[in-house]
């Protein structure tokens, strides 16, 4: 068994091993494998550089001017090239490397109605009486039944009117027609704790700052005189400043003071001449002081008759005003109306509204639907009043629309359909000339070249090598540049004897 094996493998007799030329045979296949799969390797490399190259003189390759042959096409160009110098997000030069395919020109009207909502509310208002003669009585009124002064513009601000032949002078219910009352101050005492002492009848020394002994000066030695002048100075500053830390200690906050002034480290102290235990007699005598407002005489005039007794009562009236607008975009567009709404436009109608609006009716140059439409929103907002800040301010008061402006604004807007970089696009301008706006849901950035190159060369570097695939066969599973190795077709084993 051991022979037959020997002989079939190609094997010495009683060896056991392989013949030498075998084994120097598969190691040159596997050698020869290995460059192979290494030299396929460089050429895909190369292969994908060469192709990135060409891919960058592609995109690097600007395209070519395209020229106007109509006056209409060079406006395009133009307003494309004046949106790319805008939007840096935008393909450079649009409109001089873009294909015009078509364009269009359309308009949208923008209808605003403003309504001035004016509340009105009646207020009663008393004031001190001065002697003044009352005029002929008259009736109340409803609010709206007056004839006030007119309010020009849209916005104005709140407003008093007070009603003549209204007036009326009843007594002071406050002091009860006397014309005085309980001093608010000393609430009707006369007097007043005292500030100084608050009522101990007795302050503070200010000779030894409340410690009852001051620094005894005989001890002290004589001194020049510029010497003691100097110490002097110093003294009255570091007093001044203690003086402003023990203030506010004695307001309750516990600071420490900077600046030791106690005689007490000094040398030998005395009594203080000027005090007993550092305090002195206070200037009130009692603890109280008379009061500054009434002067002792506990009553003070009344605030509301001004010491009279009798008050006028009058009536205001009282308005408030408050602006409402509302708007309508009026045509099909693709355009935004939030974009729509910034648009300057042409104002082609501008009127206040003082009678009833007819849809049958409408101005010179106003087209028949837009016109349906402002009459329909004027209506609309008439029958909002209660909508308005006027009115929540006071629930009680009565709102009516003063005033109503109605505009109609035309924007006019061009749609331009364009090709770029074999794909098609659209914008849209609009406002008039000299403030145009543009807009668009896609365009050409100027990112896209670059994106394709990267596109492209990620596709070349996954790909398979087609050369591999048609050397190695249909059945060879290989990837890449990895080089197959196969296992020898024998497998060397021990036998036991």
């Amino acid at each position: 068994m051991g022979d037959e094996w020997e002989q079939d493998n190609g094997s010495e007799p009683g060896s056991g091993q392989p013949y030498q030329d075998d084994l120097d045979k598969r190691i040159e296949e596997i050698r020869r494998k290995v460059i192979e799969g290494t030299s396929e390797a460089q050429q895909r490399i190369k292969r994908v550089v060469d192709k990135a190259g060409e891919y960058w003189q592609q995109t690097n390759t600007p395209p070519v001017p395209r020229r106007a042959t109509t006056v209409e096409e060079e406006r395009m160009r133009h307003l494309a090239n004046m949106w790319s110098l805008g939007n840096w997000q935008l393909a450079r030069d649009l409109g001089t490397y873009m294909d015009l395919v078509s364009w269009s020109e359309d308009e949208v009207w923008e209808v605003t109605v403003q309504t001035r909502w004016e509340a009105r509310s009646l207020e009663v208002v008393s004031e001190p009486y001065a002697g003044r003669p009352l005029g002929k009585m008259q009736p109340l009124l409803p609010v709206w039944d007056y004839e006030l002064p007119p309010v020009m513009g849209l916005k104005a601000p709140e407003s008093r009117i007070r009603l003549e032949g209204l007036d009326e002078v009843i007594s002071c219910t406050a002091c009860n027609s006397t014309g005085r009352l309980l001093c608010a101050t000393c609430t009707g005492r006369g007097w007043v704790i005292c500030p100084d002492c608050k009522g101990r009848t007795r302050t503070r020394c200010s000779t030894c700052k409340g410690r009852g002994y001051v620094a005894d000066w005989t001890a002290t030695k004589k001194k020049p005189f510029f010497q003691r002048r100097a110490e002097n100075l110093a003294n009255s500053v570091n007093e001044k400043v203690s003086d402003v830390f023990e203030g506010i200690r004695s307001q309750g906050m516990p600071i420490p003071n900077p600046l030791d002034t106690d005689p007490a480290t000094k040398g030998r102290t005395i009594p203080c001449p000027d005090c007993e235990n550092g305090e002195v007699e206070c200037t009130c005598g009692t603890g109280k002081r008379v009061c500054p407002t009434c002067q002792g005489a506990k009553t003070e005039l009344c605030i509301h008759c001004g010491g009279t007794g009798k008050v006028v009562r009058h009536y205001e009236i009282v308005r408030r005003f408050d602006l409402g607008e509302q708007t309508r975009i009026v045509g099909a567009n693709a355009i935004p109306e939030q974009r729509l709404a910034k648009a300057s436009g042409d104002l082609v109608y501008n009127t206040e509204i003082n009678e009833p609006l007819y849809p049958e009716a409408p101005p010179e140059g106003v087209p028949m639907d837009v016109w349906s439409a402002a009459v329909q929103l004027t209506q609309m907002a008439d029958e909002s009043p209660n909508a308005t800040g006027a009115h929540a301010a006071n629930p009680k008061s009565q709102t009516r629309a003063s005033l109503q402006v109605l505009e109609l604004v035309r924007i006019p807007y061009i749609k331009v359909d364009y090709r770029y970089g074999d794909l098609d696009y659209t914008f849209f301008t609009y406002d008039v000339e000299g403030k145009e706006k543009f807009y668009a849901d896609r365009y050409p950035a100027r990112w896209d070249r670059i994106e394709r190159l990267v596109r492209f060369i990620s596709t070349d570097l996954m790909a398979p090598s087609q050369e591999s695939f048609e050397s190695n066969g249909a059945g060879d599973q290989m990837r890449g540049y990895r080089v197959p190795i196969e296992k020898p077709p024998y497998s060397i084993t021990e036998e036991g004897e």
